[in-house]
């Protein structure tokens, strides 16, 4: 099922509102929003019968099956509110055969602020925010974990964490890449630290889910991977380096580690330890890039034909790194743009010219530049500028593909194997041990290969 049109989501939802209140609610403006890869979210404003406005989210998921796990985030928005956690209250709830749209969707009340990581992290507006970013989030996210689990029982429960990954993502667990699986083998040999007890874990508590004004937290949004299990899990996530968005510090770019436990630690009444924090990073890395594989995977599968979709998959060499990072494997290193050195490609005779590197660069200009006029939604702005990128990353491979196929196939002929999958193949049978130097130095070749393509800016990117 497509996507609808943003018009006609907020008229049968207004109608919706309209026989449930007993007063007439009808639609004064509405557009979709470009944020959210997994979930169609709307912002609506609503007119009711004395001509008061009101401001809605509409989260909606199209291609769903079941609800989506709509059922689950409205249980958990409820009973967080309850915990005193800052979240928007559920006006509607379409979750069954009674939907108005024809698959699962929650209208919420409407809060102002920026979820946009960059603004955030620079603009003026959010320097007060930003410096009680940290302690709000210790004291916030230890809220979330005394919520009331009996009130959330749809809520599955995550007992080992590898195996959770492996259930949340057959298809891209057995396909990870060998970076991938270095780091989950060493995260199942050296499990963290125990928490004194389990609890209700956001699952995707960061940067982008959460609005901020100019005085701090005003909300966190998107619940959709709620779920019961270690609560240091939800510390980990929000340090990924993947939610940093290029900033210095690991909590989000905003502070250091140290003040986020110690302000946890206030509310919850038990301090995490540091080695349990940095374990839950690394599987944080290890999870963003399944989900990096899942997302293109439902692009390529048809589920959801998306640009932005396709551009993730090729971001799992961002995590790569970062997991080779975490293990001591690689360092931070500065490495130029392939694109910003003159060269020339590989011989196309007899196709004449503008060469292929010529055309699309060409391509990824004009998609820079005369393709964004004022009149595209933010939508179609956000993902004309993807599709920029995305050029690029093909001029790289076409660039540096050949010579990066050969030095790989001559790297793992050294080791045994013949290809990427025979290669993990091996680590996973005990075959190649991933400790050997060798194992490691072909293994990390081949990420430098992978990130020099995707996104070659990332090797400098700080790494605390």
């Amino acid at each position: 099922m497509g996507v609808p049109e943003a018009r006609d989501v907020a008229t049968r939802v207004a109608e919706r509102l309209s026989a449930t209140r007993g007063t007439p609610v009808s639609v004064d403006s509405v557009r979709r929003l470009p944020a959210g890869a997994s979930r169609a979210t709307y912002a609506a404003t609503l007119v009711d019968g004395e001509g008061t406005p009101e401001a809605i989210i509409i989260r909606a998921v199209p291609a769903a099956q079941d609800d989506g796990g709509l059922g689950a985030e409205a249980e958990v928005l409820r009973a967080a509110a309850d915990a005193g956690v800052p979240v928007p209250a559920i006006l509607d709830a379409g979750l069954g055969e009674d939907s108005v749209l024809g698959f699962p969707y929650l209208a919420m009340n409407f809060i102002g602020g920026e979820s946009i990581p960059r603004r955030i992290l620079r603009d003026d507006t959010y320097a007060a925010a930003r410096g009680r970013f940290v302690e709000q989030c210790g004291g916030i996210l230890a809220r979330v974990h005394q919520i009331d689990a009996a009130a959330t029982p749809g809520l599955e429960e995550l007992v080992d964490p590898v195996d959770a990954l492996r259930a949340l993502f057959p298809r891209e667990f057995d396909a990870m890449p060998a970076g991938l699986l270095l780091a989950t083998q060493w995260l199942a040999a050296n499990p963290p630290p125990a928490s004194p007890g389990s609890g209700v874990v956001h699952g995707d508590f960061r940067l982008g889910n959460l609005l901020v004004d100019a005085d701090g937290v005003a909300a966190v949004l998107d619940w959709e991977l709620v779920h019961i299990g270690d609560p240091v899990e939800d510390l980990g996530w929000l340090c990924a380096k993947a939610w940093r968005f290029g900033g210095s510090t690991p909590v989000a770019g905003m502070g250091e580690r140290a003040a986020l436990l110690d302000a946890y630690a206030e509310v919850a009444g038990w301090r995490p330890a540091e080695e349990a924090l940095r374990w839950w990073e690394l599987y944080a890395t290890v999870k963003w890039g399944l989900i990096c594989a899942f997302q293109a995977n439902r692009h390529l599968d048809g589920i959801e034909r998306s640009v932005e979709l396709a551009a993730i998959g090729r971001r799992s060499a961002e995590q790569e790194f970062d997991a080779l990072l975490d293990l001591g494997i690689v360092s931070p290193e500065v490495v130029p743009d392939p694109l910003s050195v003159e060269t020339s490609g590989p011989d196309e005779e007899p196709h004449g010219s503008p060469s292929s590197l010529e055309l699309l660069e060409a391509l990824g200009g004009f998609l820079r530049s005369d393709a964004v006029t004022s009149e595209m939604s933010p939508q179609v702005k956000f993902h004309t500028r993807v599709a920029g990128n995305v050029v690029d990353v093909v001029r790289r491979q076409v660039l540096l593909g050949p010579t990066h196929a050969a030095e790989s196939a001559q790297r793992l002929a050294a080791l045994g194997v013949t290809d990427q999958r025979a290669l993990c193949d091996a680590l996973r049978s005990g075959e190649l041990d991933g400790t050997d130097e060798k194992v490691r130095a072909a293994i990390a070749a081949d990420v430098r290969a992978r990130l020099v393509v995707a996104n070659p800016k990332y090797f400098a990117v700080p790494h605390p």
